[in-house]
């Protein structure tokens, strides 16, 4: 424990919030604790004191005060007015101007020449024997081109289950 640190003080602070029966039994035979707590009641005292002063103001003070804020009230209220009635026009305003600017830049898409390099004429019949070549087959919709790749390479033979030459895979360890 600290020498300087008195000893008595939480005894005093006890027996002023509120009944302690050692704290009171003790501030009894204790003269140095009872001019602590004399002392502080004195302090607290004079704080109330002071602060019902300062809260003693004249009537037109309190007048004012409630002036000053309902007036405050009223132009948060207003301007709050203000800007729910403008939001609606302004929204339309946005509406319209990106109508204005969609409608006004309409692009037609430039004709472009199909490179007979890049695209092999087929003839319709061919076509229709690969379509019928790709719905035969047993493979799955998004590896249907891969398998006309394939069927291209492999001299336009469908591949399917039946005539592949897979071999069968076990998962042996």
């Amino acid at each position: 424990m600290n020498i300087n640190e008195n000893s008595h003080e939480p005894l005093v602070e006890r027996a002023l919030i509120g009944f302690d029966l050692a704290a009171e039994h003790h501030l009894a035979n204790c003269e140095p604790c009872q001019q602590e707590r004399e002392s502080v009641r004195e302090a607290l005292s004079l704080f109330g004191a002071a602060q019902r002063e300062y809260a003693n103001r004249p009537e037109i003070f309190w007048e004012q005060q409630a002036a000053r804020i309902r007036a405050a009230r009223n132009e948060q209220v207003k301007k709050s007015r203000i800007a729910l009635s403008l939001t609606p026009g302004l929204a339309v305003l946005l509406l319209l101007g990106f109508a204005l600017v969609t409608r006004g830049t309409k692009v037609s898409p430039a004709p472009t020449s199909i490179n007979s390099a890049a695209a092999p004429a087929i003839s319709d019949q061919e076509l229709l024997m690969e379509v019928e070549r790709a719905v035969q087959s047993d493979t799955p919709l998004s590896l249907e081109p891969a398998t006309l790749m394939v069927e291209e390479d492999a001299g336009s033979m469908p591949m399917n289950s039946q005539n592949s030459s897979k071999e069968l895979r076990t998962h042996e360890n």
